[in-house]
């Protein structure tokens, strides 16, 4: 990052002219700087690396150190001038006697030079009201808390559970017996889907199995590919230290660059692919296998729950030659209690066991809510 030094500029107090930095005495009317303040050069928000200083005799006056106010008449001076070119006091301390009236305009000098460079007051911003002053910092605070608050008590609802005292309002069984018989059954399809223990296979002619994908020459195909077309320039920011002089020393400025992409369609050969079918012979087949043949059911309430008899089940009566036949349960149980609010609350008993003892005007107490299934509490 380069360094480099910029000239600044001032005003003169009486003619209002402007000089630039290196000057220590008016252009225009010849009165010495005294606490006229440096500014970048007029129309310039920020000085630039184009604006740098190249002459040698100027980078050494830039570089030689702060100005210096004269004790004895209060103007600027280069830190290289040992004496003040105004009234030849030297640096260190004033060549001349000092006299009440020397004193005098020497002290206003400095005064005036100190008012000058020192930035005006910025205005106290009024107080905020207490309650604006604690909306503004905890506004955000309560509106998560309210969120978070309303989602714990919906989260509550759900979840809650509470136990109640109700008696069975209604009960219901199904005990279902499925029977199943080994028979011969017939089928169709593939050669790989034929199972191994089929029999009377019989070939039904070449069906449509699926479609190989099979080249078919070339096409055309465009595509998006990112390419260098040229750079992408910027300039760095500057920064810049006075040096109480007439001069600045700045940094930056200089320009840094990146190669810069664009998105091109091109093209190119691809392979171009077609469908073609594929043909393979179909089958009929017969097969032992167990299939289910018909179920049995018994229903009811509070009678006494019971299993369909042998003599509805029929177990192997009607069966052909090497045919069998054998069965499985399944029972389904439901229970309504009724609390005392009149709210009815489902309950699925374990075992046939439990069904035999929740008989109709039973009272328990269950434990009920709105995502839990219904419990019976221990005695």
């Amino acid at each position: 990052m380069p360094v480099f030094q910029v000239e600044m500029w001032w005003r003169c107090s009486a003619c209002q002219a402007e000089n630039l930095g290196r000057f220590k005495g008016c252009q225009a009317c010849g009165k010495a700087k005294e606490g006229e303040p440096f500014y970048d050069a007029p129309g310039t928000a920020v000085p630039s690396y184009e604006q740098r200083v190249t002459d040698a005799a100027l980078i050494a006056q830039a570089t030689a150190g702060a100005d210096w106010a004269c004790r004895y008449c209060g103007s600027h001076q280069r830190r290289d001038n040992g004496t003040c070119a105004e009234c030849g006091a030297g640096q260190g301390e004033a060549a001349r006697p000092a006299t009440y009236f020397s004193s005098y305009i020497g002290d206003a000098n400095r005064a005036k030079a100190e008012a000058a460079s020192a930035p005006p007051p910025l205005p106290a911003p009024p107080p905020p009201a207490p309650f604006v002053s604690w909306f503004k910092h905890y506004w955000l605070l309560l509106v998560v808390a309210s969120v978070v608050l309303s989602i714990a008590g919906g989260l509550y609802l759900l979840f809650r559970t509470r136990v109640v005292t109700a008696e069975v309002l209604e009960r219901t069984w199904e005990h279902k017996v499925l029977v199943e018989r080994y028979m011969v059954v017939e089928g169709q399809g593939f050669a790989e889907s034929r199972p191994a223990s089929a029999f009377e296979i019989v070939p039904r002619g070449q069906r449509f199995h699926h479609n190989d994908k099979v080249r078919d020459g070339t096409e055309r195909e465009a595509y998006t590919e990112r390419v260098a077309c040229g750079q992408t320039c910027s300039k760095t920011p500057v920064s810049c230290t006075t040096n109480n002089n007439g001069f600045k020393t700045c940094s930056g400025g200089d320009q840094r660059c990146s190669t810069k992409y664009c998105s091109e369609t091109r093209y190119r050969e691809v392979p171009r692919y077609k469908d073609v079918p594929v043909y393979r012979e179909w089958y009929t087949w017969k097969n032992w296998e167990w299939k289910l043949h018909r179920s049995v059911s018994e229903v009811g309430s509070f009678d006494e729950p019971r299993w369909p008899s042998d003599a509805k089940v029929a177990l192997n009566q009607g069966v052909g030659p090497g045919e069998k036949e054998r069965t499985r349960n399944e029972a389904k149980y439901h229970v309504v209690f009724e609390d005392r609010e009149k709210k009815l609350h489902e309950y699925t008993p374990k075992d046939l066991e439990e069904l035999k003892r929740l008989k109709k005007g039973t009272q328990r107490k269950v434990r009920v809510g709105i995502l839990r299934e219904t419990t019976i509490e221990p005695f």
